[in-house]
């Protein structure tokens, strides 16, 4: 596979995107929440994506709390048709090194049940499950870990 490259997004970036979302609707984001996402990701002002020889393949953001210490993660994904290549981590990589240079002393977010054994895996420990609460058949997990 060739080397990504992680970039910050730019106008002509969001229509990927939305088609990156779209891939993973239904099964890891309920179609109601095309609408947050969209909001979100003219709002975020540090969102990242992943491109392979031109084309993006994942994009995600991150956030800050007032306190400066606090980072969250917004809406990360990779397209359906690139899961497990490695992309999630690679994007996860780059997120955590942007929050740490913004300061950041821990990072958290919120998942559902599909995806936290990939946070898992990358160090985020599970601190509160609600089940079901982002709408029947996805859990929401609130996930965090030290920078």
């Amino acid at each position: 596979m060739p080397q990504p490259l992680v970039r910050p997004l730019t106008p002509q970036d969001r229509a990927a995107c939305l088609r990156i979302f779209l891939s993973n609707v239904p099964d890891f984001f309920l179609p109601t929440e095309r609408a947050d996402f969209e909001t979100d990701l003219n709002e975020t002002p540090q969102y990242l994506v992943v491109e392979i020889e031109g084309e993006v393949v994942a994009c995600g953001g991150v956030a800050l709390d007032d306190d400066m210490q606090t980072g969250f993660f917004v809406w990360g994904m990779v397209a359906r048709e690139r899961q497990g290549q490695g992309l999630g981590t690679v994007l996860v990589d780059a997120r955590l090194r942007l929050l740490r240079d913004l300061g950041a002393r821990r990072v958290c977010l919120d998942t559902s049940q599909l995806t936290a054994p990939f946070y898992e895996r990358l160090g985020f420990e599970v601190r509160q499950r609600t089940p079901e609460g982002y709408g029947r058949g996805l859990d929401r997990l609130e996930m965090e870990r030290a920078l």
